[in-house]
């Protein structure tokens, strides 16, 4: 009777840890100004679009490396609204359209910079009117010097 107790306090515990972690991801996406402007866009005007997932840089030498980022909008629709953020600030982001035509594409540059040296992951994030709303790039590497 004791091991049956202790399996269900066990899958009740990993149930409500599980619940956490969506509960907290809702947050993020919530709490972020630019996602909750693009959202209100209706489902009936988003797009496909296609971006790279992960971007692996191996190792660089200095403290910055320029990426290129192909973006296209494979959908029907016009692709509206396009904002991509760099993970902060310091990060120079080439001139881009926010509008794009269906069958289309365009290529964004970034210049990301790193301050710490080894191993670094960081993430690019694209809004606008595809579903859902939001895509990550994530960018990986080693900085050796």
């Amino acid at each position: 009777m004791k091991k049956y107790a202790i399996i269900i306090f066990v899958l009740l515990l990993s149930c409500k840890e599980e619940k956490k972690v969506k509960d907290s991801n809702f947050n993020l996406k919530n709490s972020d100004e630019i996602y909750k402007r693009v959202s209100k866009i209706h489902e009936n005007q988003l797009t496909k679009i296609e971006i790279p997932e992960f971007i692996d840089l191996d190792t660089i030498e200095g403290e910055g490396k320029k990426i290129d980022i192909t973006i296209k909008n494979i959908g029907q629709r016009n692709l509206a609204s396009l904002i991509v953020k760099p993970p902060c600030s310091c990060n120079e982001i080439s001139k881009y359209d926010s509008i794009m035509l269906p069958n289309t594409s365009q290529t964004v540059s970034v210049n990301m910079k790193f301050e710490k040296l080894g191993n670094f992951y960081q993430g690019i994030t694209v809004y606008g009117s595809f579903y859902p709303y939001i895509k990550k790039i994530y960018i990986e590497g080693y900085r050796r010097k």
